[in-house]
């Protein structure tokens, strides 16, 4: 799933109904003005009619006027223990690839001052990658999200944890409480 404005991010398709869809992605890749293009596995453009932007946790939903499309909906905290990966590196100009990594540990000790809920994976990203989903091979679900990479190690990247990312929507899709 690519999600075009006047720059590039992946996403994938977290809610689908009979109507339309949520594709989830990282917030930062929003720029005020800019009309979000989604293109589809399937090559079809789609512009998203709605946007819902979580900034302090780097979450984004675009909605799209097509429904019934399928979607990564089960989500898992991330394992402890050594596990296969699947993610997508998008980089502008060249094809999407879809890359399999072994994980043999989730560095702990570093931190990204600018993502504080995010976990250092050891996986490669390239401008254009944030939003992809991490998949464990093992079983499919969802374990996180990237949303940019280190500095000077772009094999070290900032992964959002999928369990938290479900509970910033399942906070947001519950009604405010009357005062």
């Amino acid at each position: 799933m690519l999600i075009g404005c006047r720059g590039f991010c992946t996403g994938w398709v977290g809610w689908s109904e009979p109507s339309r869809s949520a594709i989830y992605t990282a917030a930062h890749c929003y720029q005020e003005g800019a009309t979000f293009r989604v293109v589809l596995p399937s090559g079809e453009v789609v512009h998203a009619t709605g946007v819902a932007r979580w900034n302090q946790e780097d979450l984004m939903a675009l909605w799209i006027p097509i429904g019934g499309l399928r979607m990564l909906r089960v989500w898992k905290p991330m394992p402890d223990r050594s596990f296969r990966s699947l993610h997508v590196v998008n980089t502008p100009g060249r094809a999407l690839q879809i890359l399999e990594t072994p994980i043999e540990r989730v560095f702990s000790e570093i931190r990204f001052y600018n993502h504080p809920a995010a976990l250092a994976i050891p996986i490669y990203s390239a401008p254009g990658t944030s939003g992809s989903p991490i998949v464990d091979v093992a079983d499919g679900l969802l374990l996180g999200m990237v949303v940019g990479h280190l500095t000077e190690r772009r094999d070290i990247s900032a992964v959002i944890p999928a369990l938290f990312l479900y509970e910033v929507l399942s906070n947001a899709s519950r009604p405010a409480s009357r005062p």
